[in-house]
């Protein structure tokens, strides 16, 4: 069922399906803010368009639940520019890149690329917003009255993930040194700085 008028913590897209016994013109969407998509709380819900590439660019400034391909697209000049060049490293530092690699894993050097330049906007991000989101709407009481807590953001979380795979990904092209040590140089390195200053930025936080 829409409702008469746009509420707080809700999708709030325009239905056209309005009940007949309403005398308004208009009716909006009665969903929570991103109901089943990867930002939920936030944007539109999957109806109406918060699981597009357009959805979630506007939903998430960070770009972190943006396909590769459109995040890519999205990208100025000089941002595209920075992930190709660390294509371009990231095939020098890698053993056997100079010798025409695969598309499978000249995909993969790209794919990482573009994850790095996530991650990059992401810490930016979260720098701003704070790693735990104050008073987050996490459900609703059934009068329709939102229940906020304090939680973790969802987005340190999709950062960790993402973080994670890098390092995993980087390892499996033999790009990173020594396992253990998951250490790198140049530009392959800032998958594991960025996991610093994060690390760095909760203990500050529990301080």
């Amino acid at each position: 069922m829409p409702n008469r008028e746009r509420k707080e913590g809700k999708c709030n897209a325009r239905v056209k399906q309005i009940p007949e016994d309403w005398d308004v013109d208009e009716a909006y969407c009665n969903n929570p803010q991103g109901f089943r998509t990867g930002h939920l709380g936030e944007g539109r819900c999957y109806l109406h368009g918060g699981s597009t590439p357009k959805g979630m660019i506007n939903a998430e400034k960070h770009g972190l639940y943006t396909k590769r391909q459109n995040y890519y697209k999205h990208r100025s000049d000089s941002e595209r520019a920075w992930i190709d060049a660390v294509v371009e490293s990231l095939l020098d530092d890698m053993p056997g890149g100079d010798d025409d690699p695969s598309f499978a894993k000249l995909q993969m050097v790209r794919n990482i690329a573009i994850d790095m330049h996530k991650a990059q906007n992401a810490n930016d991000y979260i720098d701003q917003v704070g790693i735990v989101e104050r008073d987050k709407t996490v459900g609703y009481t059934e009068d329709g009255r939102p229940i906020k807590e304090d939680q973790e953001n969802t987005i340190n979380i999709a950062y960790d993930r993402l973080t994670r795979t890098l390092t995993r990904q980087m390892k499996e092209l033999g790009i990173l040194d020594d396992p253990e040590s998951q250490k790198a140089e140049s530009q392959q390195n800032l998958a594991d700085e960025l996991s610093k200053l994060r690390a760095a930025r909760e203990a500050g936080g529990e301080s």
